[in-house]
């Protein structure tokens, strides 16, 4: 294994560095844009999220009392009416009346629990939401480092012209400007 002088592990780090900060930025980029949004938009979809999560568990609760309470309510009260008739109840029969009132008081508790189930859906996108909003002002953070860091080594790179893009200049030239030739002038 030849041994490689500091100045040569130097110039490979620098090399090694730019191309490493060069992918950290094209990953960094697009995931900074795609998780910021305007404040306007997340303010609105937040406050869309939070009524929407409040109104289901609202809309629940009074379903709940509905359910409880149904048979007191004019057309449901009718049901009632429906069951204590003798003459209804035995024409239709009374396992067919348990069974209608048994599937009404089922679809309700069950639109009861898909409103409650759309409440929660809600909050935990509008938490997720703000996980989101947090990730990408860290981002924003960490790329504005990434690419502060960038400027400096491209300070660095052209302070010292070490042409790591594969050409290399010298800081003075030798060839006085009387002496190059202008290839428009014959």
């Amino acid at each position: 294994m030849a041994l490689t002088t500091l100045k040569d592990d130097l110039l490979t780090e620098f090399r090694d560095e730019r191309v490493m900060i060069n992918n950290q930025i094209e990953l960094l980029d697009p995931l900074t844009a795609a998780l910021r949004k305007p404040a306007a938009l997340r303010l609105l979809s937040n406050t869309t999220l939070q009524l929407t999560e409040y109104i289901c568990y609202l809309v629940s609760l009074g379903g709940l009392a509905f359910t409880v309470l149904m048979n007191q309510i004019y057309p449901f009260s009718l049901m009632r009416d429906i069951f204590y008739n003798v003459q209804v109840r035995s024409s239709v029969g009374a396992p067919n009346l348990v069974y209608f009132f048994a599937a009404v008081y089922g679809l309700v508790t069950l639109g009861v629990i898909f409103v409650f189930v759309i409440g929660r859906m809600a909050r935990e996108i509008r938490l997720k939401n703000e996980i989101l909003n947090v990730a990408g002002k860290e981002l924003k953070g960490i790329l504005g480092l990434v690419l502060e860091r960038k400027a400096a080594v491209d300070t660095i790179e052209q302070r010292h012209m070490l042409g790591l893009s594969g050409i290399s200049q010298t800081a003075k030239s030798t060839v006085p400007v009387e002496e190059v030739p202008n290839p428009g002038y014959k």
